[in-house]
């Protein structure tokens, strides 16, 4: 189990960056690592919404239970974020 502070610390901008093939959907690959981890039953939609540029994904309390160090790494690196206003990842595409 990861806790809040771990999630800060990767997101932020001191992280040491994971190296990403370019060629990675984005999208699809920080989409499935999600859907992955997280069972079915504590939370149904991964995408909660969208604006112009920004995914919402599911609530970081639905999630935290289920996440790795190694799997913040690969959503850092895929530029998610942590949106503070809604409590949950937000997807810069």
């Amino acid at each position: 189990m990861i806790t809040i502070e771990q999630i800060r610390k990767a997101f932020g901008d001191d992280r040491t960056p994971y190296q990403i093939n370019k060629n990675v959907d984005c999208g699809f690959l920080v989409i499935s690592v999600l859907r992955e981890r997280i069972p079915y039953e504590k939370c149904k939609r991964i995408l909660q919404g969208a604006e112009h540029d920004i995914l919402y994904l599911c609530d970081i309390d639905e999630a935290i239970d289920y996440l790795s160090e190694e799997d913040l790494l690969i959503l850092a690196d895929c530029n998610v974020r942590l949106d503070e206003d809604s409590n949950s990842f937000a997807l810069f595409v």
